[in-house]
């Protein structure tokens, strides 16, 4: 199995895949970090940043792979998407599976699962194979980003007779390291499907992996068997990246960073498991406390006095607040909400992997259990969410969520 790794998790992946597998196309830098030589051979896996560069997008199929995922990654959001990159879906009323699609199409390939937990993009169909896509157009050739401006004069003069009889033809990156002979007999194969309708064996699978706090820094210690490393490498680098160089050659120290990512008003992403984003209403700082190990901060958020709050059934009125706790070391966050007057209302313990610190925000990953607190009482909430979504997660990360319930039923 030939895997590619891009991006910034690049120096680790390539520590932890080459033990199982061959790394393919690496960068200059990486082959020198590793003393390998750069393989120029397609790849049947690839490791991507994702569009924030705090996941990972992998593309491709392997046996049993989204169990490996889950071993290397034990405290992150393994998502394996529904339906396959690629593959060609029917949909009714513009809808997939409950997912709903865009363009409204009869019938396409997928180019973008549902990452969003909502819905799914398509494309009108077309034959894919690793090294390229055919279909019926002005007789184009088309080419990924990826590929080297040398490679596209070769792979242009493949596909110029398929032009010719009226085919679009979209160069895959993969193709640039792929013999011509393989090529044409590539898109032979695919000019025959198109026209045969035959998509049915098409697609590859599609990850995407939420990284938790914790496996960026278990991440952030395999760098280091390599490089230099500061602590909160991978979290730090996606926000500051130039600051991390200079740390890294011990110019600069991780404190220093972390506190120029917070501002006076600090914003709350909230990831579900299944991908989707929520946005809470930011917090004014009104304590911190920041070292190179990690940081802790409190908000006080305003709350608007109309409806109740989640979990707790009391009523919110004006003049209400929640003062949020937020501790890089802990699996969950604190909302204590007060009245006008100051008096404790109730808390509700959100169950989550610990917060990152990002530059004017925090995010975290909602593991949907939580925990209220309500006269004395404490209560654990939302265990049927948890159910519905563990095929998403590790048995170590189910574990430890059980662990972290047992903690704060007894350190609350």
């Amino acid at each position: 199995m030939k895997i590619r790794i891009r991006g910034i998790y690049a120096t680790a992946l390539t520590y932890m895949l080459s033990k199982n597998f061959e790394i393919v196309q690496q960068s200059p830098q990486i082959a020198e970090r590793f003393m390998q030589e750069i393989i120029r051979e397609p790849a049947d896996i690839t490791f991507k940043d994702g569009e924030d560069k705090g996941s990972l997008i992998v593309i491709g199929s392997a046996d049993n792979f989204e169990n490996y995922l889950k071993e290397i990654f034990p405290y992150s959001i393994v998502w394996k998407s529904p339906v396959k990159l690629y593959s060609l879906i029917e949909t009714q009323n513009c809808k997939y599976q409950n997912y709903d699609v865009e363009p409204c199409l009869e019938k396409g390939i997928v180019i973008k699962p549902p990452t969003d937990g909502r819905k799914i993009i398509l494309s009108p169909p077309k034959a894919v194979s690793k090294f390229a896509m055919v279909w019926r157009g002005e007789g184009k050739t088309f080419f990924s980003e990826h590929i080297v401006p040398e490679e596209r004069k070769r792979l242009l003069n493949i596909s110029t007779k398929y032009n010719k009889k009226g085919y679009n033809v979209k160069w895959r990156s993969n193709a640039q390291f792929e013999k011509n002979y393989l090529l044409e007999k590539d898109l032979e194969n695919l000019m025959f499907k198109y026209e045969n309708n035959d998509f049915s064996k098409q697609g590859c699978d599609f990850y995407l992996i939420n990284l938790s706090l914790e496996d960026k820094l278990e991440l952030d210690k395999i760098r280091s068997l390599v490089v230099p490393t500061i602590n909160f490498h991978h979290m730090l680098k996606l926000s500051r990246s130039r600051e991390v160089d200079i740390a890294e050659s011990g110019k600069d120290n991780v404190t220093q960073i972390l506190e120029s990512l917070i501002k006076d008003y600090m914003g709350i992403e909230h990831i579900k498991i299944n991908g989707r984003r929520i946005f809470l209403k930011p917090g004014k700082v009104i304590e911190k406390r920041v070292s190179d190990n990690g940081y802790f901060l409190l908000l006080r958020r305003e709350i608007s006095g109309n409806g109740y709050y989640d979990g707790l059934g009391i009523r919110k009125e004006e003049g209400d607040y929640d003062i949020m706790e937020i501790d890089s070391r802990k699996w969950h966050e604190v909302h204590n909400y007060y009245s006008k007057d100051g008096t404790l209302k109730g808390k509700y313990i959100n169950i989550s992997t610990p917060p990152e610190l990002l530059d004017g925000k925090i995010r975290y990953i909602d593991l949907e259990v939580d925990i209220i607190i309500k006269n004395g009482e404490k209560i654990v909430i939302d265990e049927d969410k948890l159910e519905e979504n563990k095929k998403y997660l590790s048995y170590k990360m189910l574990e430890r969520i059980k662990k972290e319930i047992e903690y704060v039923m007894t350190a609350y």
